[in-house]
């Protein structure tokens, strides 16, 4: 097996498990018994620890191997995962097992992509190109999405919250592949001084301080998340407008085929000297697709607006990707890649924390409009960003 047949294994693993979680997480909780603030505060816990631990994980992953970190990160997200099975027993239960969660995302995030990364680079580095690699790879995980958005619906019917264990196993496979089949090189020093992890992380800062698409692309992450925070309100949107949580996964399973066809064709194409009119305009179509649900009352016109958002992902998520890999040199890639989703999980940790007071009492339909909102000021952000530092859209 090559090492992108390796990657798409992994992720493909994780991405089903991943969004078994994530889907399953607001309406299993729900239905179980936790309210939508309690859920909003759980998912802030998992933010903070991601903001907290980003950071000193991508540095440990580049200094101690990332392919360790990986398999750490895993274990813990199985635990907490499992954890998630003893949800009914109270408010403490759920926030423990999002931290769980959390603690083992920070352990796995820029260290695994990094890691399956390097893999490639060095096995076919004479014709590599990072743009078709990471549409393969978006391929693979929205292929995995849509089986899963095709499955949780039935499954969190049929399982409740055991659904949240059979994401733990699937995360538990992923490991255990990664550790039988991902190499890395060997890192002989093992005992590494304050000053090493200091200088790492100035490293890191630094580029992305003298990188202007990265630098452009970290407030539109931010803004990205918008949707995120705001999506636990989705089914009750969707029940709302006449359907049920089988509807909700066929609102899903759509989503990830739009991605899906949208990224294949775009894989075709020849890498852009720049991917930030590729971002730009995919930022317009969701704020296109996010109007369609803010103003619907016909639960099919709610799917076309859900399933527009999601095809421009499938530009989206690509392109970012690209850019931040490309951005950084491999021995701080995942120092780099964690300072980028540190910000990012900093704001998303605060959001949830300050919408948990009154995320009850929020219309859906009001929660579109913040995401509408958001979408369209990332495409002037590009713009007037792009104005500044006298380049060309």
């Amino acid at each position: 097996m090559n090492a992108t047949n390796k990657s798409r294994l992994v992720l493909g693993l994780r991405g089903y498990g991943a969004m078994l979680f994530s889907i399953a997480a607001s309406p299993v909780l729900h239905n179980a018994g936790v309210s939508f603030k309690t859920i909003s505060i759980g998912f802030g816990f998992l933010y903070v620890v991601l903001a907290l631990f980003e950071i000193p994980t991508g540095i440990w992953a580049d200094l101690f191997g990332a392919k360790k970190s990986s398999i750490v990160g895993g274990l813990i997200q199985t635990i907490g995962l499992l954890l998630f099975i003893f949800s009914h027993k109270g408010s403490f239960i759920v926030i423990a097992s999002f931290t769980l969660y959390g603690v083992g995302s920070s352990f796995i995030s820029g260290a695994l992509s990094a890691l399956l990364y390097s893999n490639v680079k060095k096995e076919d580095d004479d014709k590599f190109d990072s743009s078709k690699y990471f549409s393969i790879i978006e391929k693979t995980s929205v292929a995995s999405y849509i089986l899963a958005s095709a499955s949780v619906g039935f499954l969190s019917q049929l399982l409740g919250l055991y659904s949240f264990a059979v994401a733990g196993g699937i995360y538990l496979v992923a490991v255990v592949v990664v550790g039988l089949n991902v190499h890395e090189e060997f890192i002989s020093k093992t005992h590494k001084k304050l000053s090493e992890f200091i200088s790492q992380a100035i490293s890191g800062l630094k580029y992305i301080g003298s990188n202007k698409e990265l630098k452009i692309l970290l407030p539109i992450r931010m803004l990205n998340q918008i949707e995120t925070i705001l999506g636990i309100l989705w089914l009750p949107w969707i029940k709302k407008l006449g359907g049920s949580d089988l509807w909700f996964s066929v609102l899903a399973t759509g989503s990830y085929l739009s991605r899906y066809a949208v990224n294949h064709y775009y894989s075709k194409k020849e890498r852009p000297s720049t991917f930030m009119p590729r971002i730009q305009s995919s930022l317009l179509v969701m704020g296109i697709g996010a109007t369609i649900c803010a103003i619907t009352s016909n639960v099919y016109l709610a799917l076309v607006g859900v399933w527009i958002m999601a095809g421009a992902r499938g530009i989206f998520l690509p392109a970012t990707q690209a850019i931040q890999h490309d951005s950084f040199p491999e021995e701080i890639r995942s120092t780099g890649l964690s300072m980028m989703n540190f910000s990012v999980e900093a704001m998303i940790a605060i959001s949830y924390f300050i919408s948990s007071s009154w995320i009850d009492g929020l219309q859906p339909s009001n929660a579109w409009w913040f995401s509408v909102g958001a979408f369209l000021i990332s495409v002037f952000l590009v713009f007037f960003l792009k104005r500044n530092n006298n380049e060309s859209i």
